[in-house]
Protein backbone atom coordinates (compact mmCIF):
# COMPACT_ATOMS: atom_id res chain seq x y z
CA UNK A 1 0.00 0.00 0.00
CA UNK A 2 2.77 2.19 0.35
CA UNK A 3 3.57 1.67 -3.12
CA UNK A 4 -0.02 3.17 -3.78
CA UNK A 5 0.32 6.01 -1.79
CA UNK A 6 3.06 7.29 -4.46
CA UNK A 7 0.03 7.06 -7.01
CA UNK A 8 -2.63 9.44 -5.07
CA UNK A 9 0.45 11.68 -4.06
CA UNK A 10 1.78 12.22 -7.60
CA UNK A 11 -2.00 12.46 -8.86
CA UNK A 12 -2.30 15.65 -6.36
CA UNK A 13 0.31 17.56 -7.96
CA UNK A 14 -0.95 16.74 -11.09
CA UNK A 15 -4.36 18.08 -10.39
CA UNK A 16 -2.75 20.89 -8.59
CA UNK A 17 -0.83 21.75 -11.70
CA UNK A 18 -4.12 21.78 -13.71
CA UNK A 19 -6.25 23.57 -11.57
CA UNK A 20 -3.63 26.57 -11.69
CA UNK A 21 -2.90 26.29 -15.09
CA UNK A 22 -6.02 26.07 -16.37
CA UNK A 23 -7.95 28.41 -13.84
CA UNK A 24 -10.18 25.68 -12.31
CA UNK A 25 -12.63 27.16 -10.01
CA UNK A 26 -12.56 26.28 -6.26
CA UNK A 27 -15.63 24.23 -5.91
CA UNK A 28 -16.72 20.70 -5.80
CA UNK A 29 -13.94 18.24 -6.27
CA UNK A 30 -11.87 21.23 -7.29
CA UNK A 31 -11.29 22.77 -3.77
CA UNK A 32 -8.62 19.91 -2.83
CA UNK A 33 -6.77 20.91 -5.87
CA UNK A 34 -5.36 24.04 -4.33
CA UNK A 35 -3.19 22.46 -1.48
CA UNK A 36 -1.56 19.82 -4.02
CA UNK A 37 2.00 21.72 -4.15
CA UNK A 38 1.83 20.34 -0.29
CA UNK A 39 1.82 16.86 -1.53
CA UNK A 40 5.46 17.06 -2.31
CA UNK A 41 6.10 16.70 1.09
CA UNK A 42 4.18 13.35 1.10
CA UNK A 43 6.62 11.86 -0.96
CA UNK A 44 8.86 13.28 1.07
CA UNK A 45 8.14 11.40 3.97
CA UNK A 46 7.42 8.23 2.67
CA UNK A 47 11.03 8.72 1.20
CA UNK A 48 12.38 9.16 4.74
CA UNK A 49 10.14 6.08 5.51
CA UNK A 50 11.24 3.93 2.99
CA UNK A 51 15.10 4.61 3.32
CA UNK A 52 14.72 4.63 6.62
CA UNK A 53 13.27 1.33 6.66
CA UNK A 54 15.66 -0.44 4.01
CA UNK A 55 19.00 0.98 5.33
CA UNK A 56 18.54 2.05 8.61
CA UNK A 57 19.46 -0.98 10.73
CA UNK A 58 22.05 -1.30 8.93
CA UNK A 59 25.82 -1.50 10.06
CA UNK A 60 27.72 2.09 9.82
CA UNK A 61 31.14 3.31 9.26
CA UNK A 62 32.69 2.46 6.31
CA UNK A 63 30.42 -1.24 6.38
CA UNK A 64 27.09 0.83 5.42
CA UNK A 65 28.51 1.39 1.67
CA UNK A 66 27.84 4.91 1.06
CA UNK A 67 29.17 4.12 -2.51
CA UNK A 68 26.56 1.87 -3.31
CA UNK A 69 23.64 3.49 -1.40
CA UNK A 70 24.48 6.73 -3.51
CA UNK A 71 24.56 4.85 -6.55
CA UNK A 72 21.32 2.96 -6.27
CA UNK A 73 19.56 6.18 -5.47
CA UNK A 74 21.02 7.96 -8.81
CA UNK A 75 20.15 4.67 -11.00
CA UNK A 76 16.36 5.41 -9.38
CA UNK A 77 15.96 8.92 -10.28
CA UNK A 78 18.64 10.53 -12.63
CA UNK A 79 18.10 8.48 -15.91
CA UNK A 80 14.43 9.77 -16.20
CA UNK A 81 15.63 13.08 -15.01
CA UNK A 82 18.09 13.69 -17.44
CA UNK A 83 15.62 12.04 -20.22
CA UNK A 84 13.04 14.59 -19.48
CA UNK A 85 15.64 17.69 -19.08
CA UNK A 86 16.84 16.71 -22.66
CA UNK A 87 13.15 16.45 -23.67
CA UNK A 88 12.59 20.34 -21.99
CA UNK A 89 15.95 21.60 -23.52
CA UNK A 90 15.73 20.66 -27.18
CA UNK A 91 12.02 21.81 -27.37
CA UNK A 92 12.77 25.32 -25.57
CA UNK A 93 15.46 26.16 -28.07
CA UNK A 94 13.85 24.76 -30.82
CA UNK A 95 10.79 27.41 -30.02
CA UNK A 96 13.34 29.96 -29.43
CA UNK A 97 14.63 29.07 -32.58
CA UNK A 98 11.44 29.89 -33.95
CA UNK A 99 11.18 33.13 -32.05
CA UNK A 100 8.95 31.78 -29.46
CA UNK A 101 9.69 31.50 -25.12
CA UNK A 102 8.10 29.91 -22.36
CA UNK A 103 9.54 31.91 -19.60
CA UNK A 104 12.61 32.71 -19.73
CA UNK A 105 15.12 31.72 -21.72
CA UNK A 106 17.82 29.10 -20.71
CA UNK A 107 21.08 29.67 -20.26
CA UNK A 108 24.62 27.08 -19.91
CA UNK A 109 24.38 27.17 -15.44
CA UNK A 110 20.94 26.45 -15.62
CA UNK A 111 21.35 23.38 -17.90
CA UNK A 112 24.10 22.29 -15.15
CA UNK A 113 22.69 23.01 -11.75
CA UNK A 114 19.86 21.03 -13.31
CA UNK A 115 22.07 18.65 -14.75
CA UNK A 116 23.94 18.06 -11.15
CA UNK A 117 20.64 18.20 -8.65
CA UNK A 118 21.06 21.69 -6.96
CA UNK A 119 18.50 23.62 -8.32
CA UNK A 120 16.91 23.38 -5.48
CA UNK A 121 19.42 25.06 -3.34
CA UNK A 122 18.92 28.82 -4.77
CA UNK A 123 21.60 28.73 -7.62
CA UNK A 124 18.94 29.75 -10.25
CA UNK A 125 15.99 32.19 -10.20
CA UNK A 126 13.22 30.24 -10.86
CA UNK A 127 11.96 26.68 -12.08
CA UNK A 128 13.94 26.05 -15.44
CA UNK A 129 13.92 23.51 -17.85
CA UNK A 130 11.51 20.29 -16.23
CA UNK A 131 10.56 22.12 -13.32
CA UNK A 132 9.33 19.65 -11.01
CA UNK A 133 12.50 17.59 -10.99
CA UNK A 134 13.41 20.81 -7.85
CA UNK A 135 11.73 17.98 -5.76
CA UNK A 136 14.37 15.49 -7.31
CA UNK A 137 17.04 17.49 -6.72
CA UNK A 138 15.89 17.75 -2.97
CA UNK A 139 15.22 13.99 -2.47
CA UNK A 140 19.13 13.55 -3.60
CA UNK A 141 20.05 16.25 -0.84
CA UNK A 142 18.45 13.73 1.78
CA UNK A 143 19.91 10.78 0.73
CA UNK A 144 23.22 12.56 0.87
CA UNK A 145 22.79 13.77 3.88
CA UNK A 146 21.36 9.94 5.65
CA UNK A 147 24.13 8.05 3.97
CA UNK A 148 27.49 10.68 5.17
CA UNK A 149 25.23 10.30 8.41
CA UNK A 150 25.52 6.62 8.44
CA UNK A 151 29.05 6.82 8.00
CA UNK A 152 29.88 8.89 10.51
CA UNK A 153 27.68 6.76 13.14
CA UNK A 154 29.28 4.19 15.15
CA UNK A 155 25.54 2.95 15.33
CA UNK A 156 21.89 3.59 13.50
CA UNK A 157 20.52 6.69 15.09
CA UNK A 158 17.56 6.04 17.18
CA UNK A 159 14.26 8.08 17.80
CA UNK A 160 16.17 10.53 20.08
CA UNK A 161 18.95 11.67 17.35
CA UNK A 162 15.53 11.77 14.64
CA UNK A 163 13.46 13.61 17.07
CA UNK A 164 16.35 16.05 17.77
CA UNK A 165 16.80 16.39 13.83
CA UNK A 166 13.23 17.38 13.03
CA UNK A 167 13.27 20.12 15.56
CA UNK A 168 16.06 21.21 14.51
CA UNK A 169 15.80 21.39 10.74
CA UNK A 170 11.76 22.55 10.83
CA UNK A 171 13.20 25.56 12.86
CA UNK A 172 15.74 26.29 10.46
CA UNK A 173 14.30 25.50 6.98
CA UNK A 174 11.05 27.42 8.67
CA UNK A 175 13.13 30.79 9.28
CA UNK A 176 14.69 30.44 6.05
CA UNK A 177 11.42 29.82 4.34
CA UNK A 178 10.50 32.99 6.09
CA UNK A 179 13.52 34.78 5.08
CA UNK A 180 12.71 34.54 1.30
CA UNK A 181 9.00 35.76 1.85
CA UNK A 182 7.05 32.58 2.83
CA UNK A 183 4.65 31.24 4.88
CA UNK A 184 6.81 28.39 5.91
CA UNK A 185 9.32 25.23 5.04
CA UNK A 186 6.27 23.52 2.75
CA UNK A 187 6.55 26.41 0.08
CA UNK A 188 9.89 27.24 -1.46
CA UNK A 189 10.56 25.14 -4.61
CA UNK A 190 14.00 26.09 -5.78
CA UNK A 191 14.40 29.12 -3.10
CA UNK A 192 16.16 26.29 -1.16
CA UNK A 193 13.92 23.34 -1.39
CA UNK A 194 16.63 21.35 -0.88
CA UNK A 195 15.78 22.15 3.36
CA UNK A 196 12.02 22.02 2.93
CA UNK A 197 12.44 18.13 2.65
CA UNK A 198 15.17 17.63 5.71
CA UNK A 199 12.02 17.92 8.61
CA UNK A 200 9.56 15.49 6.75
CA UNK A 201 12.35 13.32 5.91
CA UNK A 202 13.62 13.14 9.65
CA UNK A 203 9.27 12.77 10.39
CA UNK A 204 9.24 9.87 8.22
CA UNK A 205 11.79 7.73 9.88
CA UNK A 206 10.55 8.75 13.13
CA UNK A 207 7.16 7.08 11.63
CA UNK A 208 9.12 4.31 10.33
CA UNK A 209 10.44 4.04 14.29
CA UNK A 210 6.62 4.12 15.40
CA UNK A 211 5.56 1.47 13.36
CA UNK A 212 6.73 -1.33 15.20
CA UNK A 213 4.65 -0.30 18.17
CA UNK A 214 1.46 -0.06 16.12
CA UNK A 215 -0.88 -3.02 15.95
CA UNK A 216 -2.81 -3.40 12.71
CA UNK A 217 -6.23 -2.68 14.65
CA UNK A 218 -5.04 1.06 16.30
CA UNK A 219 -3.41 1.34 12.70
CA UNK A 220 -6.78 1.06 11.42
CA UNK A 221 -8.42 3.74 13.37
CA UNK A 222 -5.00 5.89 12.83
CA UNK A 223 -6.08 5.71 9.03
CA UNK A 224 -9.51 6.74 9.28
CA UNK A 225 -8.66 9.31 11.51
CA UNK A 226 -5.62 10.41 8.61
CA UNK A 227 -8.08 10.28 6.16
CA UNK A 228 -11.01 12.04 7.85
CA UNK A 229 -8.53 14.82 8.81
CA UNK A 230 -7.41 15.04 5.13
CA UNK A 231 -10.21 15.74 3.88
CA UNK A 232 -10.75 18.43 5.70
CA UNK A 233 -7.51 20.16 5.73
CA UNK A 234 -7.36 20.22 1.99
CA UNK A 235 -10.33 22.46 1.87
CA UNK A 236 -7.97 24.77 2.51
CA UNK A 237 -5.20 25.75 -0.14
CA UNK A 238 -3.19 26.83 1.84
CA UNK A 239 -2.67 24.47 4.50
CA UNK A 240 0.51 23.38 5.45
CA UNK A 241 2.08 22.32 8.34
CA UNK A 242 -1.10 20.98 9.18
CA UNK A 243 -0.63 18.13 7.08
CA UNK A 244 2.80 16.93 8.00
CA UNK A 245 1.25 14.62 11.05
CA UNK A 246 -1.67 13.81 8.83
CA UNK A 247 0.62 12.55 6.33
CA UNK A 248 2.67 10.57 8.58
CA UNK A 249 -0.26 9.05 9.77
CA UNK A 250 -1.18 7.91 6.49
CA UNK A 251 1.55 6.00 5.47
CA UNK A 252 1.97 4.18 9.41
CA UNK A 253 -1.82 2.93 8.71
CA UNK A 254 -1.23 1.80 5.00
CA UNK A 255 2.51 -0.17 5.88
CA UNK A 256 0.65 -2.07 9.01
CA UNK A 257 -2.27 -2.81 7.29
CA UNK A 258 -0.32 -3.94 4.05
CA UNK A 259 -0.93 -7.15 4.37
CA UNK A 260 -4.17 -7.22 4.96
CA UNK A 261 -5.33 -5.27 1.66
CA UNK A 262 -2.80 -6.88 -0.24
CA UNK A 263 -5.38 -9.05 -1.87
CA UNK A 264 -8.24 -6.39 -1.85
CA UNK A 265 -9.96 -5.40 -5.18
CA UNK A 266 -8.59 -3.29 -7.15
CA UNK A 267 -4.73 -2.96 -5.03
CA UNK A 268 -2.87 -4.46 -8.04
CA UNK A 269 -3.81 -1.87 -9.88
CA UNK A 270 -3.00 0.52 -7.64
CA UNK A 271 0.26 -0.65 -6.82
CA UNK A 272 0.98 -0.32 -10.39
CA UNK A 273 0.30 3.08 -11.04
CA UNK A 274 2.54 3.99 -7.43
CA UNK A 275 5.29 2.06 -9.49
CA UNK A 276 5.02 4.28 -12.18
CA UNK A 277 4.41 7.59 -10.09
CA UNK A 278 8.12 8.80 -10.76
CA UNK A 279 7.15 8.98 -14.20
CA UNK A 280 3.88 10.38 -14.09
CA UNK A 281 5.23 13.07 -11.48
CA UNK A 282 7.94 13.98 -13.97
CA UNK A 283 6.22 13.56 -17.44
CA UNK A 284 3.21 15.13 -15.96
CA UNK A 285 4.21 19.05 -16.39
CA UNK A 286 5.37 18.57 -20.18
CA UNK A 287 2.18 17.11 -21.34
CA UNK A 288 -0.20 19.41 -19.28
CA UNK A 289 1.59 22.57 -21.43
CA UNK A 290 1.66 20.31 -24.78
CA UNK A 291 -2.44 19.45 -24.33
CA UNK A 292 -2.90 22.93 -23.39
CA UNK A 293 -0.95 25.19 -26.08
CA UNK A 294 -1.56 22.96 -29.04
CA UNK A 295 -5.27 21.71 -27.99
CA UNK A 296 -6.35 25.21 -28.22
CA UNK A 297 -4.70 25.99 -31.39
CA UNK A 298 -6.38 23.40 -33.40
CA UNK A 299 -9.87 23.24 -31.98
CA UNK A 300 -12.38 25.80 -31.80
CA UNK A 301 -14.35 24.59 -29.27
CA UNK A 302 -11.75 23.91 -26.87
CA UNK A 303 -13.07 26.62 -24.34
CA UNK A 304 -16.35 24.86 -24.14
CA UNK A 305 -15.01 21.53 -22.93
CA UNK A 306 -15.65 21.55 -19.44
CA UNK A 307 -12.70 21.18 -17.05
CA UNK A 308 -13.26 17.98 -15.89
CA UNK A 309 -13.44 16.31 -19.47
CA UNK A 310 -10.24 18.04 -19.80
CA UNK A 311 -8.51 17.28 -16.59
CA UNK A 312 -9.72 13.11 -17.48
CA UNK A 313 -8.73 12.88 -21.23
CA UNK A 314 -5.18 14.89 -20.18
CA UNK A 315 -4.91 12.70 -16.97
CA UNK A 316 -5.23 9.63 -19.11
CA UNK A 317 -2.81 10.54 -21.43
CA UNK A 318 -0.36 10.99 -18.73
CA UNK A 319 -0.43 7.79 -17.38
CA UNK A 320 0.23 6.05 -20.92
CA UNK A 321 3.29 8.16 -21.18
CA UNK A 322 4.24 7.22 -17.77
CA UNK A 323 3.83 3.41 -18.35
CA UNK A 324 6.08 4.24 -21.81
CA UNK A 325 8.36 5.96 -19.71
CA UNK A 326 8.69 3.65 -17.03
CA UNK A 327 9.18 0.79 -19.16
CA UNK A 328 11.21 1.68 -22.09
CA UNK A 329 13.42 4.52 -19.77
CA UNK A 330 13.22 4.29 -16.06
CA UNK A 331 13.24 0.69 -15.51
CA UNK A 332 15.74 -0.59 -17.80
CA UNK A 333 18.26 2.37 -17.19
CA UNK A 334 17.94 1.26 -13.58
CA UNK A 335 18.88 -2.08 -14.06
CA UNK A 336 21.39 -1.49 -16.17
CA UNK A 337 22.97 1.00 -13.77
CA UNK A 338 22.74 -1.28 -11.02
CA UNK A 339 24.26 -3.97 -13.13
CA UNK A 340 27.05 -2.30 -13.64
CA UNK A 341 27.96 -1.51 -9.70
CA UNK A 342 27.24 -5.13 -9.37
CA UNK A 343 30.13 -6.47 -12.02
CA UNK A 344 32.33 -3.55 -11.00
CA UNK A 345 31.90 -5.30 -7.38
CA UNK A 346 33.03 -8.52 -8.51
CA UNK A 347 35.10 -7.10 -10.51
CA UNK A 348 37.37 -6.01 -7.22
CA UNK A 349 36.76 -8.89 -4.89
CA UNK A 350 37.85 -11.51 -7.67
CA UNK A 351 40.99 -8.73 -7.96
CA UNK A 352 41.57 -8.88 -4.24
CA UNK A 353 41.23 -12.60 -3.80
CA UNK A 354 43.79 -13.16 -6.73
CA UNK A 355 46.39 -11.10 -4.67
Amino acid sequence: MLTAIRFFAAFWVFAFHFWSWFGVPSVGIWRAAGSGARDVDLFFVLSGFVIFHVYGQRATGRAFGFGQFMWRRIARVYPLHMAMMLVWLVMLLGLAAFGFALGRQVNLWDVIATALLIQSWHVTDGLILNGVAWSVSAEMTAYLAFGVLMVFCREPPGWRFWLVALVVSSAVAHAVARSQGYAGFMHPTWQFGGLRILPSFALGVLTRLAADHVGTRPAAWIGLAALAGLFFAVQDPNADYVLLPLFAALILAAARLSPLLARAPGVGVLVYLGEISYSTYMVHALILLLYANIGQRLFGFWDSIPKTIHASVVFAIIIAASAFSYHVIEQPARRWLNRQWTRRFAAGSAGEAAR
